[in-house]
């Protein structure tokens, strides 16, 4: 009698459920999450939700906190998958693939991997797999996590500046979250840096190897910035000022809108406005392009304040009080946050 067949363990039967084909199921039904009540943020036990075809399931490590996630509620969402993701706040995400859905090919479980997503602040998160990008091995997962939203932003707006080398760049907000990976990314291309700051502010950014420093607080702006080849801005309300800074045939970028296409073309400017993306690029190639950039050491996220998930509204209170350096990221598995 021949011998008798034993069935394959569970765990290494592939899963073709709701669009998702997976070697292995290692997420819990269950996660913690941070909830967006009507009058709160509150931390909850809410279900994972589960990658769709051509999506992949991240176990988050950190996540970044932005001015986004308080200007944009957000609403329960059923996913292609079928799942339903509960309100969740968030947009940055870094951590390792825990799945993937049908029809992904560039990614599998356990790769280390950075990306804007819905519903960040939790252990788990759903993205389209062309959205996402390697994270650089040089960075922890913490650092990463700051890298989505402000780093494509301020990213953007040096690539979207045509900076050239030894030219003279303004840059408006340059200690925020966007204006300092900003002062990377014109560095990188060559560019002397005049930033205005507040003046609490100068000391890190003259860590920051910033050329020249205006404090807002206390100098007179306008006189201390003109004739720039390029203005790159961050803050809001300050377009049309920044406009005159730039002389004619130079560059103004923005991500907090632009002077009227009138003001532009009588100050013989080219005004560049900022939507989330390289210009020309979708959210994930701009990633990529970061992620790069940060591999080869030429950018590094700058963490000014850390705090735990359950502290999420806290973290977002302090980022509202405005004039805080760098970012502030959420420390979701606080055993791998610091990994790199």
């Amino acid at each position: 009698m021949g011998a008798m067949r034993m069935p394959l363990p569970l765990m290494a039967l592939a899963v073709v459920s709701a669009g998702v084909a997976q070697s292995a199921l290692c997420a819990p039904e269950k996660m913690d999450a941070i909830v967006q009540t009507a009058t709160a943020m509150q931390l909850q036990s809410v279900d994972t939700p589960k990658p769709g075809a051509n999506q992949i399931l991240i176990k988050v490590y950190a996540a970044g906190v932005n001015p986004v996630d308080w200007k944009r509620r957000p609403t329960q969402t059923t996913l292609p998958s079928g799942s339903v993701l509960a309100p969740i706040p968030g947009y940055d995400v870094a951590g390792v693939v825990d799945s993937v859905g049908t029809g992904v090919t560039n990614w599998k479980a356990g790769d280390a991997v950075v990306s804007r997503v819905t519903g960040a602040f939790a252990q788990y998160a759903v993205v389209n797999a062309e959205e996402v990008a390697p994270k650089p091995r040089r960075l922890t997962f913490e650092q990463a996590g700051a890298m989505p939203i402000a780093g494509v932003a301020g990213f953007a707006l040096a690539e979207g500046a045509n900076i050239q080398p030894g030219q003279r760049v303004a840059i408006i907000g340059a200690a925020g979250g966007a204006g300092s990976v900003a002062v990377d990314a014109a560095h990188a291309k060559g560019a002397k840096i005049i930033a205005s700051a507040h003046s609490s502010q100068h000391s890190w950014l003259k860590e920051q190897r910033v050329e020249e420093l205006v404090a807002y607080d206390k100098d007179n702006v306008a006189a201390r910035i003109h004739g720039v080849d390029a203005a790159l801005n961050t803050a809001d309300g300050q377009a049309d000022a920044a406009l005159g800074y730039v002389k004619r045939g130079g560059y103004l970028v923005s991500i907090s809108g632009l002077p009227t296409a009138d003001k532009c073309t009588a100050a013989g400017v080219t005004c560049v406005q900022i939507r989330g993306t390289v210009p020309g690029k979708t959210q994930g190639e701009s990633l990529r392009m970061l992620s790069r950039l940060a591999e080869d050491g030429k950018y590094t996220p700058r963490i000014t304040k850390t705090y735990p998930l359950a502290e999420a509204a806290a973290a977002q209170q302090f980022a509202r009080t405005g004039d805080s350096m760098g970012k502030i990221v959420l420390i979701v598995d606080p055993a791998k946050s610091k990994a790199h």
